[in-house]
């Protein structure tokens, strides 16, 4: 039987998030990573997460052999708790020790009784079925990152994970020497990280950081309030040391970086002597220029701590002239504006703020530029394979290949859902399988065409107009004047634009009246029809009055004349 391997990507080509990728070989399946995206509010109103189309995978469940995950932040890991659970077997996963108790809270949120998790190091081999696997040590924003080399009777497929070249940083160091042994054996498809590369250069090193904050927290006249993710336990770090260095004790804010130092302390990833750190609660009881507080909220998400402290709502926190913003991380595309706003209030309270564009308080966790290159020349793949990343990016990364004499043939741009076939001959495209996008709204899944999706967007556009009906039980008694309620559909004249949709309601119920034949008065009334006229003549007065185009809703209810009292205020209170 020919040997033929698929690539089949499922997320992460073509945007920020969502990182799936499986390799086929024969009847057997290897996923790695399975990560979500967080939902842009304005287009997706009310969703929780974004996660893939895992279709493509349930509907073959039974020849998933495993699921390696590289590292653990959510962009890789966030939906593996909803694939597992679609599986609907045992599959076992694999990762780090730090990538697997990150893991494991999401298999606990998604309810999963039991998860054969089996933790891996760095240049460990093990078989997967038919995979045969080797682990390769990166360096990346959080630690404990590995890139899985998947060894094929056709040649190795390296996926990189999330990496950059840090030679600076003695911890988390990446295994060059590792990369170019593969390189030396030969390798048939290289699958890398794309983030940046579209920035020229090499990625700052995290110990550059460091120092930075060292400088910053010894000059700084009172109080450092620092702002990174969460998860970039290698950015914590240096915060610690930092800290430690000139004096100053740190207190951590927010759930989520509470919940991280919790679990990077308890796994052996981050040391704080215990007269070195003091609980939030207890910061005031140190002078402003002997403390560090490191919070959530580098993206000025509401309700996470650096937000809450900004529109002074923090409970133990508020701002004051003489403290020193930090915001440690890159701003996420969608999220500028938000982070704008939060600076000003910041100096509107005679803080001062420094971020990435004044000095060097944030290094990227991704290879640029010159970084990718050292891959490519290390591993020497005879494909190159741009993962993780918008478009513009993986064509980028492909064009460096091409100036490194790679030829076209060798450089394939996928995808999400368009497979790469490997065989003796060469490489190929393969024909296109499901996949896409799911909603995680509360406990439901949907698609972004999604009717209730659709629904909130409308109302979010041009508001809604409630128009309450109460007629006798037989339809020939109008038992009350209508009744419009109106809920963000004007600035103005909101009482003069109800009493205007409560008379056209009542003509339209009088014209339904008028129209119905004496063989229609026979039956049961069908409030479809009064509906629909309500729902017509409404919109097509805000239409002609105000150029809105609010979503109508009126609501028909057939009553004894005993029961119409109060039945409007009962019905609809608005």
């Amino acid at each position: 039987m020919p040997t033929e391997i698929k690539i089949v990507p499922l997320g992460g080509l073509g945007e920020i998030g969502l990182n799936c990728m499986a390799l086929e070989y024969r009847d057997h399946i290897l996923v790695i990573d399975a990560g979500l995206m967080f939902p842009d509010a304005a287009s997706m109103p009310g969703v929780d997460l974004v996660i893939p189309d895992f279709s493509w995978l349930i509907e073959r469940a039974d020849r998933v052999r495993g699921l390696v995950l590289t590292h653990g932040h959510e962009d890789h890991i966030g939906a593996a708790g909803y694939l597992m659970r679609e599986l609907g077997h045992d599959v076992p996963v694999y990762g780090s020790r730090l990538t697997l108790a990150l893991a494991a809270e999401k298999f606990k949120d998604a309810r999963l009784g039991s998860t054969h998790l089996v933790e891996i190091a760095p240049r460990q081999k093990l078989d997967v079925g038919p995979f045969d696997l080797e682990f390769i040590q990166v360096n990346h924003s959080i630690v404990d990152g590995l890139a899985v080399a998947v060894n094929t009777p056709l040649g190795a497929i390296i996926h990189t994970g999330d990496f950059k070249i840090d030679q600076a940083n003695s911890e988390d160091r990446i295994d060059l020497y590792k990369f170019a042994e593969y390189g030396e054996r030969g390798v048939l498809a290289l699958l890398s990280d794309s983030t940046n590369a579209d920035s020229p250069g090499c990625t700052d090193s995290e110990t550059m950081v460091g120092r930075n904050l060292e400088k910053i927290f010894e000059e700084a006249p009172g109080r450092v309030i620092l702002a990174c993710f969460a998860s970039s336990l290698a950015r914590i770090r240096q915060v610690t040391r930092a800290a430690q260095a000139v004096g100053r004790k740190v207190a951590f804010a927010g759930r989520g970086m509470l919940n991280i130092v919790k679990l990077a302390k308890s796994l052996g990833y981050l040391h704080i002597e215990d007269e070195d750190e003091v609980p939030l609660a207890d910061s005031a009881n140190v002078k402003d220029d002997e403390l560090v507080i490191v919070a959530t909220g580098s993206q000025g998400e509401p309700m996470s701590a650096l937000y809450r402290m900004a529109h002074g709502d923090h409970k133990q926190i508020r701002i004051q002239s003489g403290d020193s913003v930090i915001l440690s991380a890159r701003s996420i595309p969608g999220h500028e504006k938000a982070i704008a706003e939060l600076i000003d209030l910041f100096y509107r309270q005679g803080a001062t703020v420094a971020d990435s564009r004044r000095t060097l308080v944030h290094s990227s966790g991704h290879a640029q530029a010159e970084d990718l290159k050292m891959m490519l020349n290390l591993t020497r793949p005879k494909y190159l394979v741009p993962v993780h990343g918008e478009t513009r990016k993986l064509v980028r990364h492909g064009e460096l290949a091409l100036n490194l004499g790679w030829t076209e043939e060798q450089v394939w741009i996928l995808g999400n859902g368009q497979p790469l076939i490997l065989n003796d001959s060469g490489a190929q495209r393969g024909d296109p399988v499901e996949s896409g996008r799911r909603l995680v709204d509360g406990n439901r899944l949907g698609e972004p065409g999604d009717p209730v999706l659709q629904s909130r967007l409308k109302l979010a556009g041009g508001g809604l107009v409630v128009i309450t009906v109460v007629l006798s039980a037989d339809g020939r008694e109008l038992l009350a004047p209508p009744k419009a309620a109106l809920s963000g559909v004007h600035y103005e004249s909101d009482l003069d634009l109800s009493l205007e949709a409560e008379a056209v309601a009542e003509k339209a119920v009088r014209d339904w009246q008028n129209a119905r034949s004496p063989e229609a008065w026979r039956e049961t009334p069908n409030a479809g029809e009064l509906t629909a006229a309500i729902q017509r003549e409404v919109r097509a007065l805000f239409r002609n009055s105000i150029s809105r185009k609010p979503t109508v809703w009126p609501q028909v209810v057939f009553v004894s004349p005993s029961e119409a009292n109060g039945a409007q205020e009962t019905l609809f209170p608005l």
